[in-house]
């Protein structure tokens, strides 16, 4: 399955709030910050709205326009990298993104990532596929115009 830009959108916001939303909120819980882990994944989903963009452009440009499943794994990496690299780097400036507790480890930051990220990368190639077979003949979309 080849997905649209659109269908990329709607896959992440749709994966990111049926699987992404409770498991943060075990993460909260187990954090006892409320709102970091929440902070967290709307930045996961905004930034990776914008990594969809690239990716649909590097996509195109290959020979036969596929995005195999491991692309998409170290897409996902390279996105929780880029997301740590940036807090790491206000950090070292004692400053933070909006939302987002200083005192939050690379531990934490870690367990949640990839915690989010690696059941939604699972669930991305075998749920949709099993209970939607129509969702890979439309490039990924749920929703089409």
């Amino acid at each position: 399955m080849t997905p649209t830009l659109a269908g990329r959108w709607q896959t992440r916001f749709l994966l990111l709030t049926l699987l992404g939303l409770p498991i943060t909120a075990v993460f909260a819980t187990l954090y006892r910050d409320p709102r970091t882990p929440f902070v967290l994944l709307g930045y996961v989903l905004l930034l990776g709205c914008g990594w969809d963009v690239f990716y649909d452009d590097l996509q195109k440009r290959r020979w036969n326009h596929d995005w195999p499943p491991l692309f998409a794994l170290l897409a996902g990496l390279w996105e929780g990298f880029c997301l740590w690299a940036l807090l790491a780097l206000l950090w070292t400036a004692n400053q933070t993104l909006p939302g987002v507790t200083i005192g939050l480890t690379n531990g934490r930051f870690a367990a949640h990532y990839l915690t989010v990220f690696l059941i939604t990368w699972v669930a991305a190639h075998s749920l949709p596929l099993l209970l939607f077979p129509h969702w890979r003949f439309h490039g990924g979309q749920w929703f089409r115009q």
